[in-house]
């Protein structure tokens, strides 16, 4: 694929989705690059744009190809934690703890279900210990009622319904504490439905012309439009 000013734009751009990322890469470099090192797909691509690649879209092109090339994100906390972070902004923490919140895990699973979705037939695709982890952050944030993508059977069905008994003598309470929890659960939702339309949107428009790629491309195209079919309602 040549280096148009298209294609150069969206790997410059820090916010570019890692899904689209990959999906660039795979195109420019072909689909043997999931096998090569980073530092060749680093030291490629930044020889087909003439300059060096953003820290933020090179961490979270690292994030992608980790999916792809092990089951760390599915199966490690700290990889799931980590992995999280680099995939919502592209910071990459080494040297500090950097805990995930919701709004990073909702679109960290969201890509992942894009570049590499679990066995299907699978029931329990993620570690116990990264779904405990998914549950104590809702809590924390004072979700109880969790945004789409996290719903995971990481939080007991009673949990609303016990909050509705404490405050059954003081409405107004109650009404405050539905409305904050409500406003932070729909926030995210709303991210992640912005974000998976941009990704929608730039995959749409890449001018591939490798055919494993546009292969690749149709496949996230259909899953995406299902995704955010789901998150209309």
């Amino acid at each position: 694929m040549a280096m148009t000013p298209k294609i150069k734009e969206a790997l410059l751009d820090p916010t570019t989705p890692a899904t689209v990322l990959l999906v660039l890469a795979a195109d420019l470099l072909g689909p043997g690059v999931l096998q090569w090192d980073p530092m060749t797909v680093r030291m490629e691509l930044e020889e087909s744009l003439g300059g060096p690649l953003p820290a933020a879209s090179l961490n979270k092109l690292m994030a992608s190809l980790e999916i792809v090339t092990s089951d760390g994100f599915y199966r490690d906390l700290p990889t799931f934690i980590r992995l999280c972070n680099a995939l919502y902004n592209g910071t990459l923490d080494l040297e500090s703890f950097d805990p995930a919140d919701a709004g990073e895990i909702a679109w960290g699973i969201t890509e992942a279900l894009l570049v590499w979705p679990p066995d299907p037939q699978d029931d329990e695709p993620f570690d116990s210990k990264i779904v405990a982890y998914i549950g104590h952050a809702l809590r924390d944030e004072g979700i109880m009622r969790p945004p789409d993508v996290l719903q995971l059977g990481i939080l007991p069905d009673d949990v609303w319904s016990q909050v509705q008994e404490t405050f059954s003598d003081d409405p107004q309470m109650f009404a405050a504490i539905y409305d904050v929890e409500a406003a932070k659960t729909e926030e995210i939702n709303q991210m992640v439905k912005f974000r998976l339309r941009r990704t929608l949107t730039l995959l749409d428009e890449l001018p591939l012309q490798v055919g494993d790629a546009k292969d690749s491309i149709k496949r996230m195209l259909a899953a995406l439009k299902q995704t955010e079919e789901s998150l209309k309602n």
